[in-house]
């Protein structure tokens, strides 16, 4: 079963990529706040495996967050509000 931070973690990995998608509608008044989450959630990156990966060596993903569950919250929420902003954006273009 997984823990609330693992589901939290989840949570702001699928909001990223949502985020993501549409980077080329966030307006510049909130590329600042977009660039501020990117870096805070970088640890959490899915391809980061990827890029350090060594062929013929198992690899296992170590996340290098050091946060407590309140403050992964906060970071959800703050994604699902800038991802809302930037649909609401991108609808009424």
């Amino acid at each position: 079963m997984p823990t609330d931070a693992q589901l939290l973690i989840g949570k702001v990995l699928q909001i990223k990529d949502k985020i993501s998608a549409k980077r080329h509608c966030i307006p510049s008044d909130l590329a600042d706040e977009w660039q501020s989450l990117d870096k805070q959630t970088q640890c959490f990156e899915s391809q980061a495996l990827y890029r350090s990966a060594v062929k013929g060596q198992q690899m296992s993903k170590r996340i290098a967050y050091s946060g407590s569950v309140k403050e992964l919250s906060q970071l959800v929420s703050k994604l699902k509000t800038l991802n809302k902003k930037v649909t609401v954006n991108q609808l009424s273009h």
